[in-house]
Order: structure tokens, then sequence, then C-alpha cells
């Protein structure tokens, strides 16, 4: 059970160009690891060429970020059809990874129809 709304997290790798795993904090003293779906991202799939891209522009922008504090944003009820949760990681200053995703300019956005677009 988590203590807190937006608790505090930390990128342990980056698994595909929407994907990583993150440990949450549930606790001032307990951590808990999850493999995450960024929410409405998509980078290509591993594989090919656009996947292999994505991942590297995902990995990219994480190691930016990592010296700032992280916390995640989304419940941990919301899961894929691959068991992942699905939510998205902020700074302090309130910014989004998937935001930013789209300001690199690989990654689009996929709705919850399957409709895709690039921002």
């Amino acid at each position: 059970m988590l203590t807190a709304r937006n608790p505090k997290c930390w990128v342990d790798r980056v698994v595909d160009s929407d994907t990583v795993l993150v440990w949450i904090e549930a606790t001032a003293d307990v951590r808990v690891r999850y493999r995450v779906r960024l929410v409405g991202i998509e980078g290509g799939e591993l594989g090919t060429a656009e996947g292999l891209r994505g991942k590297d522009v995902l990995e990219t922008v994480i190691e930016a970020i990592s010296r700032e504090q992280l916390y995640w944003r989304g419940s941990l009820n919301t899961r894929d059809q691959h068991g992942r949760l699905v939510g998205d990681i902020t700074l302090a200053d309130g910014q989004r990874l998937t935001s930013a995703l789209h300001e690199v300019g690989h990654h689009w956005s996929r709705d919850k129809s399957g409709r895709e677009w690039r921002q």
C-alpha cells in the first residue's frame, strides 16, 4: 500500500521504448519494483530499427533526468494485458516523462482505441 499520492520513484532500467523497471516507495522504508508501461507512449517494437532507436531515446531522456527526484503518477490497479503498471513519471517541477519523450520527437501517442499519432 502506498503512503503518498505521488510517491517517490527511481528508474532501475529501460526495458524497451515504452517500458521501464521502476522502484516505487511504498512507505518510508519499503520500495517495490514494478514493470511500468508509460501511458500513451509508442516508440516502436524491439527487434526493429525504430524500436531500438526508441529504447536509446528513452535511455537518454532517463539519464538526463536521473539526477532529479522522480515521482510515480498512476495507480497500482491500472495494468495492461501484459501485467505492467500503466502510468507516468514526473519530476519535482511537474514535468512528465511522457511529455519529454514527445518533445524529443521520436515517440508518438496511442489512445485506448488503438489510434496512433505523432505530437
